[in-house]
């Protein structure tokens, strides 16, 4: 494994992530904690300090590049927040926009090694595809990163815009173009039209698929870790959801995390407390203080190792208040 043949790269990584006392790593130890702070080095423009962290097998040296890795990835999210209050800054000034089936966006001071996180966020938001693109490009190029919504063949449309852009590569699900700058508006007028002639988003399109309805007292340690046995997961084969119906409020929702960008709450089932978090919604916080107490909530549990102690949490998706019947 991970944690028991690790080199000192490995091991510095697993330390600055918080994860060196682990015995085992789970899929989501390394898609949101390790790969993060090695991909932030190649989107900011240093790849080569993490190919140095991972090949060196000087301790003290990988120490260093590790911390300095963790400080490129907060970096790396800062500029990602700063791009995503942009982008749907750019969409409230041109309500128009918002009426069309494809989303081209556009901004001198993006950054194209994170404008493909970016991208991802703003089709999820405002659930159409994604077109990012990076103003400051090499020779006067602009440099764009594209991302689907419900199962629209990027590639696709990029081939039928082809006369539009100097070059494009990708697949279905997502995709990179490089183009003048001065063929922008053009490009957004044709894309869209594309996916407005050759895709119907369905309602199904937005729902989050659910696995089964349950009770907080159906998710113990055990049960959690047998379904952990189903995994490594990822896009292929997603950690199960579960729903759980009226559940209270044990105390108030609170921000948390850098810029309160996170949520955390408490919530108790017949008898049954558990903490979740919500990641990148700290939004919420006071829309659910305002549900009256009693909200159904999405998820997905997971195990929260600390100190040698384990219990269960989720990773909240989605909720909504309870309806109150008369």
């Amino acid at each position: 494994s991970l944690v028991e043949r690790s080199n000192p790269g490995l091991m510095a990584l697993l330390r600055i992530a918080g994860l060196a006392d682990r015995t085992a790593l789970q899929a989501e130890d390394v898609s949101f904690a390790l790969a993060p702070r090695i991909n932030a080095a190649g989107r900011l423009g240093q790849a080569r300090l993490a190919v140095e962290l991972l090949t060196t097998s000087d301790v003290e040296r990988a120490n260093a590049l590790a911390t300095y890795l963790d400080e490129l990835n907060k970096n790396r999210q800062t500029v990602e927040r700063r791009m995503l209050k942009q982008a749907k800054e750019l969409v409230a000034e041109k309500p128009e926009w918002e009426e069309q089936r494809a989303l081209v966006l556009s901004h001198a001071d993006w950054h194209a090694g994170v404008i493909g996180i970016v991208a991802s966020r703003v089709a999820e938001h405002f659930q159409k595809p994604t077109v990012m693109i990076a103003m400051n490009g090499v020779n006067g190029l602009a440099q764009g990163s594209c991302r689907s919504f419900a199962g629209f063949n990027l590639h696709a449309g990029l081939t039928a815009c082809r006369h539009l852009l100097v070059g494009f590569g990708g697949h279905h699900a997502a995709a990179g173009l490089k183009i003048q700058p001065e063929g922008i508006d053009e490009f957004r007028i044709a894309f869209s039209q594309f996916v407005a002639d050759n895709h119907d988003v369905l309602p199904g399109d937005a729902e989050q698929p659910v696995d089964a309805e349950v009770r907080l007292a159906d998710l113990t340690v055990h049960s959690i870790n047998e379904l952990e046995k189903l995994g490594p997961f990822g896009a292929d084969n997603r950690r199960p959801v579960f729903v759980v119906s009226n559940c209270e409020l044990a105390g108030a929702p609170k921000k948390m995390g850098e810029g309160e960008r996170h949520l955390s709450l408490q919530v108790r089932h017949f008898g049954v407390t558990m903490r979740g978090i919500a990641f990148g919604k700290g939004e919420w916080a006071e829309e659910i203080a305002k549900s009256g107490g009693s909200i159904s909530i999405c998820f997905q549990p997971t195990i929260n190792r600390f100190r040698g102690r384990e219990s269960v949490e989720f990773h909240l998706i989605d909720w909504q208040p309870t309806e109150t019947r008369p």
